[in-house]
C-alpha cells in the first residue's frame, strides 16, 4: 500500500511514499526526501485517518526542510555580499592590510596595486613639477657646455618619454583603484576618448573594500 499526493519539498511534485520508508527519491528533480527525525513514524491501516495523519506529519517536515534551506540560502548571499568582486576567487579574502608606498620606487616605479585619487593626483603633480625643473636645470647646464640645441631637445625628448612611462605606472594603479582592467590604458593614446580617459581616472572614485587587485587604500583612512 502507499500514501499518494505528497507534495515534494524542492519542486512540488506529487510522490508515492511506502510507509517503511525512510527516505524518498522523487522522480521529477531527483532529490532525496529524508524523513526528519522528529517526525513520528506512525504504523497504520490506510484508513482514511491514517493517511491523513502521515500527510500532516510529512507536511511539518517538508516546512522545516523549507526553512532550513532558506537559511542556507540566506547565508550564501551574505557570504556572496562580502566577495570584492564577480571575478575574484576564494584568494582574494586573504588580501592583507594596505601598506602605504615609501620611497620613490614604490610610489612611482611599480604597476601593481591599487593608488587612489587624491595619491593619484599629488603624485601626478609632483611627477609632472619634476619634469620641469629637471628641464630647465640639464637646459641651462647644458646650453653653458655649448650643446646643440638638438641635442638638447633629445634629453628633453628623452626625459619626457621616461616621465611618461612612470605616468602610465601611475594610471595603471589608477585603474586597479577603479576595478577596471590593466589594458584600458589604452584609452590614453587614442585622440579625444583621452580626454574623457583622464577625467575618469582623476575623478571617479575607486571600489569600497578590496578587489581582484588589492585591499582599499583608503581602509586605514575611514
Amino acid at each position: 500500500m502507499k500514501i499518494v499526493d505528497v507534495s515534494c519539498p524542492f519542486c512540488g511534485a506529487k510522490l508515492e511514499i511506502e510507509t517503511a520508508q525512510s527516505f524518498v527519491t522523487c522522480e521529477h528533480c531527483g532529490k532525496q526526501i529524508f524523513v526528519d527525525d522528529e517526525v513520528e513514524r506512525i504504523e497504520h491501516h490506510f484508513s482514511a485517518e491514517g493517511v491523513e495523519d502521515i500527510g500532516y506529519q510529512f507536511e511539518k517536515g517538508r516546512l522545516k526542510a523549507q526553512k532550513d534551506a532558506q537559511l542556507d540560502c540566506l547565508r550564501g548571499q551574505q557570504n556572496t555580499q562580502l566577495q570584492p568582486s564577480s571575478l575574484m576567487d576564494a584568494q582574494a579574502f586573504n588580501w592583507k592590510p594596505y601598506v602605504p608606498d615609501e620611497g620613490i620606487k614604490e610610489m612611482f616605479l611599480r604597476y601593481d596595486n591599487r593608488l587612489n585619487r587624491k595619491r593619484y593626483i599629488m603624485r601626478a603633480l609632483a611627477l609632472g613639477a619634476a619634469v620641469m625643473v629637471v628641464c630647465l636645470v640639464l637646459g641651462v647646464i647644458l646650453g653653458m657646455a655649448g650643446m646643440s640645441d638638438s641635442a638638447i631637445g633629445t634629453m628633453g625628448t628623452l626625459i619626457g618619454l621616461g616621465a611618461g612611462i612612470i605616468g602610465l605606472m601611475l594610471a595603471i594603479r589608477r585603474l586597479h583603484d577603479l576595478d577596471r582592467p590593466t589594458w584600458w590604458i589604452i584609452g590614453n593614446f587614442i585622440p579625444f576618448v583621452n580626454v574623457i580617459f583622464g577625467f575618469y581616472l582623476l575623478l571617479a572614485k575607486g571600489t569600497e573594500g578590496p578587489n581582484q587587485f588589492g585591499p582599499d587604500p583608503l581602509e586605514g583612512l575611514h
